[in-house]
């Protein structure tokens, strides 16, 4: 006969609501409480060893999913910067207009998808994703107003001007408008203020 070890079991307290969701999925995927609790452990402690929260991998996932929805494909940062830098030199008006679009369907994008949530949080995170690991995005808010600072040294003077379009056009989506553009090479300081909406005059024709 095979020796086999058995594994000390704990007990381990969990919140009500979080335990029934808990329930409820593992029925869902024909599995034991007791087997997925462990796979989501299992799960959690891999992301550690990766210096990775659970909560930070999840939310990983969510902005490649993002990426994916809106067609984007993989390119490595030497051949995008070539094709930007060369196409730029021919129809400039053409790709900044082209990249100004996109922001607006990707604004649009995160005001449908997480609007549940808070979705300028999400476009900031998005933003951080699209950028390098030696790139800095601040994003504050006070109000109507929005700042917007972006600094990557290691990009050319042309992309620098792509992403700027690309940020305005996200948030326009939002009902921002630009009160200020200041683009130089790597660095782009952008500032936005809520869009004022009139309330309609309703006039009575005596009907």
């Amino acid at each position: 006969m095979g020796n086999s070890v058995k594994k000390e079991k704990k007990l381990m307290a969990v919140e009500g609501d979080l335990a029934h969701k808990i329930i409820e999925i593992a029925n869902r995927k024909g599995m034991t409480v007791y087997n997925f609790t462990n796979e989501i452990l299992q799960q959690a402690i891999k992301a550690e060893g990766m210096n990775r929260s659970l909560e930070d991998v999840v939310e990983r996932f969510r902005l490649l999913q993002i990426q994916r929805d809106s067609g984007a494909v993989f390119a490595t940062a030497d051949v995008l910067l070539y094709m930007v830098e060369e196409l730029y030199k021919q129809k400039k008006e053409e790709l900044l207009e082209k990249w100004y679009e996109s922001g607006r369907w990707h604004g649009k994008y995160f005001k449908i998808k997480f609007n549940d949530e808070q979705p300028l949080d999400m476009v900031e995170k998005f933003l951080r994703s699209c950028s390098p690991d030696s790139c800095e995005i601040r994003m504050f808010r006070d109000g109507d107003k929005l700042l917007l600072n972006r600094v990557s040294p290691n990009d050319s003077m042309e992309y620098t001007e792509l992403f700027s379009k690309f940020s305005e056009g996200i948030m326009h989506s939002f009902g921002y408008e630009t009160k200020m553009n200041d683009v130089s090479k790597g660095l782009i300081a952008l500032q936005f203020e809520k869009r004022k909406v009139s309330s309609a005059t309703i006039i009575e024709d005596g009907r």
